[in-house]
C-alpha cells in the first residue's frame, strides 16, 4: 500500500507542477495576447496613437504653464489636441456599429469638457486633461476580447 501511495503522491505532485507551469504560460500568453490584439485591430491602433499625442500635449501644456506661453506653443498645443480628436474619430469610424455608449462618452468628454475647461482655470484644465488620459485606455479595455 505504501508503494501505491508514493506513486499516487508522485503522480499528483507532477500533475500539480505541470498545471502550475501551464497556468504561468497561460498568463504570459494572455499578456502577449493583449498586445497582439492591439496590433491586429486597426481601430485600437488609433487609440494608442491618441494616447501618445495626449501625453505629448500634457507635457507641452505643463511646460507652457510653468515656463513660457508663446503663440507657437499655443498653436502646437492646439494641433496636438486636434490630432487626439482626429484619432478618436478614426477609432469610432473604424469600429463602426461595435461602439458602445462608453466609447461615445469618452469621445464626448474630449470634444466638450476639455475645451470648456480651458476657460475656467489652468489647473482645472490640466486636471481634466489628465483624467482624460486615464479614460483613453478604457477604450482599449472595452475592445479587448478575452
Amino acid at each position: 500500500i505504501s508503494l501505491y501511495k508514493n506513486r499516487i503522491l508522485n503522480f499528483v505532485s507532477k500533475f500539480l507542477y505541470h498545471h502550475n507551469e501551464v497556468q504561468i504560460h497561460k498568463e504570459v500568453w494572455m499578456q502577449l495576447s493583449i498586445v497582439d490584439q492591439i496590433s491586429v485591430s486597426p481601430s485600437l491602433k488609433w487609440v494608442v496613437l491618441a494616447v501618445i499625442f495626449h501625453i505629448l500635449n500634457a507635457f507641452l501644456g505643463a511646460f507652457m504653464a510653468f515656463m513660457r506661453k508663446g503663440p507657437r506653443l499655443l498653436r502646437l498645443h492646439g494641433i496636438l489636441y486636434f490630432s487626439v480628436l482626429f484619432c478618436l474619430g478614426c477609432f469610432l469610424l473604424l469600429n463602426g456599429r461595435q461602439n458602445s455608449i462608453g466609447e461615445y462618452l469618452v469621445s464626448a468628454y474630449f470634444v466638450i469638457l476639455i475645451p470648456l475647461s480651458k476657460r475656467w482655470d489652468v489647473i482645472l484644465h490640466a486636471f481634466l486633461s489628465v483624467l482624460g488620459l486615464l479614460l483613453l485606455p478604457l477604450l482599449i479595455i472595452l475592445n479587448i476580447r478575452m
